[in-house]
């Protein structure tokens, strides 16, 4: 009986704390369905036994451990590789889906954006979209607007969360981007697939970005305060960028 009413006291103590305590919600998903379509692809093309360790590479960098830019940066391998079966337009398509598809989230925070600019063309523009869970806080409390927490090249990103594939908003919280959509959006990003060197300033626009840059014919854009310019040949002046 004594025994009982000390757990009963114990319980009566920890009980208030725990209840204090802000709950973290997790945010995850099954990370592989990212680029199965992706490999089936790439075996279509002929890929044979390069396509599933590559397609493991890209998955495992939508954990909460990988570094900012480790989604673009296997997605340019995806690339890489897809130029070198015909350059399948099917494993280039669901590259460019993949490389927009959210990340997990620990602590219901914001990932960062990749703050650098893609080897591969195809990839301008293109950045991750966030769960819809996620808060408006970024990993390491970061808020909106500081270094990392807006895409490469753009000044800002309306509506928030979103992606040139998803510009409504966040995706749906667990729930991979190419079972929304087979179309990786480059309709929105302005200029569309350019050159690696344009990108460097911002090339790859998205009309999900601020309109500040719209009409100049050189645009200066980096989000680590280095700035790169790139000149316009087509009069339509770049905003936004990618991982």
């Amino acid at each position: 009986m004594f025994a009982f009413n000390i757990l009963v006291l114990i319980l009566a103590v920890i009980a208030p704390i725990s209840q204090a305590r802000p709950l973290k919600k997790r945010i995850a998903q099954t990370i592989d369905a990212s680029t199965a379509q992706w490999e089936q692809a790439c075996l279509a093309a002929g890929g044979a036994d390069k396509c599933n360790p590559l397609s493991q590479t890209a998955f495992m960098t939508l954990l909460a451990a990988a570094g900012p830019c480790d989604q673009q940066n296997a997605a340019d391998q995806m690339i890489d590789l897809a130029k070198t079966l015909s350059n399948s337009s099917d494993m280039v398509k669901f590259t460019q889906i993949f490389v927009q598809q959210p990340r997990n989230s620990p602590d219901s925070f914001s990932i960062p954006y990749c703050q650098s600019a893609p080897k591969n063309s195809e990839l301008n523009g293109l950045f991750q979209c966030q769960f819809d869970g996620t808060k408006a806080t970024f990993t390491g409390n970061l808020a909106a607007g500081a270094q990392g927490t807006v895409p490469f090249g753009l000044a800002s990103l309306n509506p928030p969360k979103s992606c040139p594939a998803n510009t409504a908003g966040g995706v749906a919280d667990g729930t991979q981007l190419v079972d929304i959509t087979q179309d990786p959006g480059l309709g929105n990003v302005k200029g569309g697939s350019g050159n690696s060197t344009s990108s460097a300033a911002g090339g790859g626009a998205s009309s999900v970005g601020s309109s500040t840059a719209a009409a100049s014919s050189s645009v200066i854009a980096s989000a680590t305060g280095a700035s790169a310019i790139a000149s316009s040949t087509s009069g339509a002046a770049p905003s936004c960028g990618s991982n």
